[in-house]
C-alpha cells in the first residue's frame, strides 16, 4: 500500500483504562469518558471488540469530532477505520451470546455503525482524492466482512447518489474477486454434478443383488452386438474351412 500514512496519536494508558471501565459499566460516567478520550483510545476500544450497542457510542463520538480534526488526524482516523473494515466483524461469541433475534439486532447495529463511520469519516476524506490505493485494497475485504453484513454496507454505499470514493481500481479489485469466486463455485458445482451422475449410474447397475437392469434401448444395442459377434465367428469358420 505504499508508505505508511499518518499515525493515530496513542492515548494515555490511564485514559484508555478509564474508557474501557466506563464502556463496561455504562451509567453516568460514560458520556464524560467518551468526551475525554482521544481518538487513539476510542479506536483501541473498537479494536478490542465491543457489543454493537456499546460500539455505537464510540462511533457516534468519533464522527461527532470529524469537523474538529485537521488534515493529518483526519487521514489517520480514516485509514485506521478502513483497515479495520469499518469494524463490521463482531467480537468473539460467548456462550449464550447473540443469537436469533438478538443476533439480528446486533447485525443491524453493526451495519448502521459501519455506514456512520463511512459517511462521517471515510467518504469526505476519499472525496478529496485521498487514500485511493487503500480504498482499492479495502473494498474486496469489506465485501466479505461481517458474515454478509459487508455486502449490505457496500450495496447501501453504492446506492446513494454521491460518489462512493472507491474509484475504478476499487471496483475492479472487487469484481475481479467476485468473478473468481463465481468461477470457483461453478467448477465445484460441476464436479459435484459429475460425481452425482456417476453415483447414480453405479447404483442403477448394482441394485437388486448386482443385476444390471437394461433399458429397451440398451437391450437392442446388446442384441445387435451379439449378432455382429456371431457373424464374425461364422466368417472365421467359413474362411478356415
Amino acid at each position: 500500500m505504499g508508505s505508511a500514512g499518518p499515525a493515530v496519536p496513542r492515548g494515555s494508558v490511564a485514559g484508555a483504562r478509564a474508557l474501557r471501565e466506563a464502556l463496561r459499566h455504562g451509567g453516568d460516567a460514560l458520556p464524560a469518558a467518551l468526551r475525554e478520550a482521544d481518538d487513539g483510545s476510542l479506536l483501541s476500544a473498537l479494536d478490542e471488540g465491543l457489543p454493537a450497542e456499546r460500539a455505537t457510542r464510540v462511533v457516534v463520538e468519533l464522527v461527532r469530532r470529524a469537523p474538529e480534526r485537521g488534515p493529518e488526524p483526519a487521514a489517520a482516523v480514516c485509514e485506521k477505520v478502513l483497515v479495520a473494515q469499518l469494524y463490521l466483524d463482531p467480537p468473539p461469541r460467548t456462550p449464550g451470546g447473540t443469537a436469533g433475534a438478538a443476533g439480528d439486532v446486533d447485525r443491524r447495529l453493526r451495519v448502521r455503525n459501519a455506514l456512520m463511520l463511512y459517511e462521517g469519516l471515510v467518504r469526505p476524506y476519499a472525496q478529496r482524492g485521498a487514500v485511493p490505493e487503500l480504498m482499492a485494497c479495502v473494498l474486496p475485504g469489506l465485501w466479505t466482512a461481517g458474515d454478509g453484513a459487508g455486502r449490505e454496507v457496500v450495496r447501501r454505499i453504492a446506492g446513494t447518489r454521491q460518489p462512493t470514493g472507491f474509484g475504478e481500481k476499487g471496483w475492479k479489485a472487487l469484481f475481479g474477486g467476485v468473478a473468481e469466486e463465481c468461477r470457483e463455485h461453478g467448477e465445484a458445482a460441476a464436479r459435484a454434478a459429475r460425481h452425482e451422475v456417476r453415483r447414480h449410474w453405479w447404483r442403477r447397475g448394482t441394485d437388486d443383488g448386482g443385476r444390471i437392469d437394461l433399458q429397451p434401448g440398451q437391450l437392442w444395442v446388446s442384441a445387435l452386438l451379439g449378432l455382429i459377434a456371431i457373424a464374425l465367428v461364422l466368417i472365421v469358420v467359413i474362411a478356415a474351412g
